[in-house]
């Protein structure tokens, strides 16, 4: 998939800010709930395969 150059960047204000700070500041991470069941499922498959 190519991306075009000319998108949009806009500021993180409020409550998004606040907690991707409190994240960077801890080392961890934001994420939707989606993303996150994904990232479990496909790593579950992995495991699978392997063994």
């Amino acid at each position: 998939m190519k991306y075009k150059g000319n998108t949009i960047s806009k500021p993180v204000v409020g409550k998004e800010a606040k907690a991707l700070l409190k994240a960077v500041n801890s080392g961890g991470y934001v994420a939707n709930e989606q993303g996150v069941i994904t990232a479990k499922r496909i790593a579950e498959r992995i495991i699978k395969q392997q063994k």
